[in-house]
């Protein structure tokens, strides 16, 4: 569609980048805000017409639009505008389906990573499966929670490469129990940084059945892979602790003690006994 000229004059009202390409300078705060609020007004129709005149990175014709993208998209939070807010970041996600760039669209994420909810799960949750597009869907996702734990789980059994690794550090990170067969499945998965990824989500679950498949990853693997599973190790024995397993927690911490005989996991040991000594 054509961009309507008094969004384009509207736009022109934000600033300039300074010789840094920072927004530190001849900055006219009640110009902008009256601008925004006026941009804010022209409803969805100036959203996707502010997305119509994005450009790729680094390009001059980019600047204003995506500085006056960023504030738009703030301002309902700002104004604590919930219908406003909803109605624009569904413009967000219809535009994520869309042919437009990768770099556009992953803008479109980041906007929707500090101001969107349910409404752009399903849409965010479909890009999972994009390579290009997998780590800003999963911030995104992971940002609104509300609803994303089933986006991961069903781009789980299928994903690949990237966007495998994406999807199982959102579902770490989200700490969800239904994730825990995920968790338990990448441990054993080909790729090290999945493998490490799924320790991480296991230890957050704070899951007795896990001690001795954290154990031993922990204990067969090598190097960084070594280092990350034996610290998902004591964070797992810190949070059945704090949970009042302290069985649990001692059997792990006795265990690291005992293994870590190495010169250069001595500090290992050293936490392990303080541990058991509190």
């Amino acid at each position: 569609m054509a961009v309507p000229e008094k969004l384009k004059h509207l736009v022109e009202q934000m600033p300039d980048p300074d010789e840094r390409r920072m927004y530190c300078t001849n900055i006219d705060k009640e110009k902008i805000e009256a601008a925004i609020a006026e941009i804010a007004k022209g409803g969805k129709q100036y959203i996707l017409g502010l997305i119509d005149m994005l450009g790729e990175p680094g390009s001059r014709e980019n600047v204003k639009p995506h500085y006056a993208l960023h504030c738009v998209i703030n301002y309902t939070l700002i104004t604590r505008n919930e219908k406003m807010r909803r109605e624009f970041c569904e413009v967000l996600a219809q535009e994520l389906s869309s042919n437009r760039s990768a770099y556009i669209r992953s803008y479109l994420c980041q906007c929707l990573q500090w101001a969107g909810g349910e409404e752009a799960v399903p849409a965010l949750g479909k890009l999972l499966a994009d390579q290009q597009l997998s780590d800003w869907a999963c911030m995104a996702l992971v940002a609104i929670r509300k609803g994303a734990t089933e986006q991961f789980l069903k781009a789980w059994p299928g994903s690949k490469g990237r966007c495998r690794l994406d999807v199982i550090h959102g579902l770490a990170a989200l700490a969800e129990p239904a994730a825990a067969a995920a968790f338990r499945e990448a441990l054993g998965d080909a790729d090290r940084e999945v493998r490490i990824a799924g320790g991480a989500g296991l230890a957050k679950l704070a899951d007795p059945s896990a001690v001795d498949l954290l154990l031993a990853a922990a204990d067969k693997s090598s190097g960084w892979e070594r280092i990350q599973q034996t610290k998902h190790c004591m964070v797992l024995a810190e949070k059945l602790a704090a949970a009042g397993k302290k069985a649990e927690a001692s059997r792990i911490y006795q265990h690291l003690r005992k293994t870590r005989t190495d010169p250069t996991e001595k500090y290992i040991r050293d936490a392990a006994e303080k541990a058991l000594a509190s």
